[in-house]
């Protein structure tokens, strides 16, 4: 996929980045596909936007747990070779109380 195909596919996203959410439902996931296999384990999330819900990985490194408070930001979401395109996405993020 080339670059201006995977922005427009994704073209989006910026009605979601920097919005904040609530966790419905958490999935830790410690199998994938063998390109995601640097990213295990990680959490797959429901979240609650107040409007719609929608559904996409945690931050790595963080514990999610069914009502903590989240926000949506961009980030790397797969590991290519030093000379591919860098893979971003949309992810949730734990905001600290």
């Amino acid at each position: 996929m080339q670059i201006t195909e995977a922005w427009r596919s994704n073209k989006n996203w910026s009605k979601y980045l920097g919005k904040r959410a609530k966790v419905l439902a958490v999935s830790l996931m410690e199998v994938a596909a063998s390109e995601q296999n640097s990213l295990l384990p990680y959490a797959y999330l429901l979240v609650d936007l107040g409007t719609e819900k929608i559904s996409l990985m945690g931050v790595a490194s963080q514990n999610f747990a069914i009502g903590d408070e989240v926000e949506i930001v961009l980030r790397k979401i797969k590991k290519e070779a030093q000379a591919e395109v860098i893979v971003y996405g949309l992810k949730a993020e734990k905001k600290a109380l």
